[in-house]
């Protein structure tokens, strides 16, 4: 503030010059003592108030300068933000609208599955209680339900369901209007307010994943004729998605977790959340559309020869980097070879006599690997290949495949 007083009394001399003039000042200068002071005081609080004055005008000066353009600039992310609120509230229409008419289907869909009693399945799930819990998924928690004859049932409860009612619809229109042995039978439905039940048959060896990559420090074993029965009977199920004559499903989501094993280990396909019909999407597809539908079905054969390399390595390969074609082929020319496959088969296989079995299922794995789709094979050409296999190792062959009408062995998109 010292350096403000001097320069206002700088500032009030020449003020005082430019006003009254050299001599006026002259004889202010020299006049009494008293009289000086008196005028010295006064040009003192004149100058601190016009140096006041300067230091207002300063700092207002610096403020426009630096604040007003960040408070332009914020305004213009408003504005941005604003001129994006018409978008997203677009997109938030559309997905309420298409969630609106999924949950109309779910209603509409008790002529093609059993709609159930909300009541009943609370009673026979001992009201969703922790000790029936059997699972969690991304979808919602599994239940297991006890009916009153004691036959039991697996109850998937879905909760807040609205981010969920598209993959619902999925599941009931698939698993409700397709019946295979490999294919998780839904038995029923049941909607109350925004919670959704979807019931299953319970099968009672849960998941293929469990069995091959055993957890609480216990291995489960499976001998080698369990897991080609399995691989077997997997291959039959996505035929019959593939090949049937009144549409092409693909699962899109096949993985060792979503495989379920009865008592008798027979497999079940479950999860149908991302299953899509693709054959009927339009009566004369395009080029486009059908370049589209044969890499769905593609990847389908991909992922069950995932499956293939978790029954014969052990291995969680669902977690192998695959989308590297060099890394994949060079992985695979490792594996065909003879020093490298018994180094990356499972430990349990080995010894058991079945070498020759476990190479052969290898070669279809990789040939279901293939890094270029159109190479693959389809998946009744698979399932006939690894029941050619079951043949030398006495596992019983089930040919149902080629005696139900709803396959259709030509159909073929190599």
């Amino acid at each position: 503030m010292a350096l403000d007083a001097k320069l206002a009394l700088l500032l009030i001399h020449i003020l005082t010059v430019a006003g009254n003039g050299y001599s006026s000042l002259q004889e202010n200068y020299y006049g009494s003592e008293h009289e000086h002071r008196k005028k010295l005081d006064s040009s003192f609080k004149s100058g601190f108030a016009t140096g006041y004055a300067f230091s207002s005008v300063s700092i207002l000066a610096i403020f426009m300068s630096c604040c007003v353009p960040w408070a332009r600039l914020k305004k213009r992310k408003r504005n941005k933000m604003m001129m994006k609120t018409p978008m997203m509230t677009s997109l938030i229409e559309r997905r309420e609208k298409r969630i609106k008419e999924a949950n109309e289907q779910i209603c509409m869909l008790g002529n093609i599955v059993k709609r159930l009693s909300f009541a009943g399945i609370s009673k026979a799930t001992a009201n969703f209680s922790q000790a029936n819990k059997i699972g969690l998924g991304r979808m919602g928690t599994m239940y297991m339900a006890t009916l009153p004859d004691g036959r039991f049932l697996a109850v998937k409860r879905i909760v807040d369901s609205q981010q969920f009612e598209e993959q619902i619809v999925s599941e009931l229109k698939t698993l409700g209007t397709l019946k295979h042995k490999n294919l998780l039978p839904l038995l029923g439905f049941c909607v109350e307010s925004n919670t959704r039940l979807l019931v299953y048959k319970y099968v009672s060896n849960g998941n293929l994943f469990d069995w091959i990559h055993s957890v609480k420090h216990r291995r489960k074993t499976l001998q080698w004729p369990l897991r080609l029965k399995i691989a077997v009977g997997v291959a039959r199920g996505l035929a019959r998605l593939h090949h049937g004559r009144r549409g092409q499903v693909v699962h899109l989501n096949i993985s060792s977790k979503c495989i379920l094993l009865d008592k008798n280990f027979e497999p079940k396909l479950s999860n149908f959340g991302k299953a899509k019909l693709i054959m009927s999407m339009s009566n004369s597809p395009g080029v486009h559309d059908e370049f589209c539908e044969m890499a769905l079905v593609k990847e389908d054969v991909h992922r069950f020869g995932v499956v293939l390399l978790e029954l014969i390595t052990g291995m969680d390969c669902s977690r192998m980097n695959f989308s590297s074609n060099n890394i994949l082929n060079e992985w695979i020319g490792h594996l065909l070879s003879n020093s490298y496959f018994y180094d990356a088969m499972d430990r349990f296989l080995i010894g058991q006599g079945f070498d020759d079995e476990i190479f052969q299922l290898l070669k279809v794995a990789c040939n279901c690997l293939d890094c270029i789709p159109d190479r693959r094979p389809t998946m009744f050409q698979v399932y006939k290949d690894i029941n050619s296999i079951t043949k030398r190792c006495e596992v019983v062959d089930d040919s149902e495949i080629q005696m139900q009408p709803e396959i259709c062995p030509a159909t073929s998109h190599d």
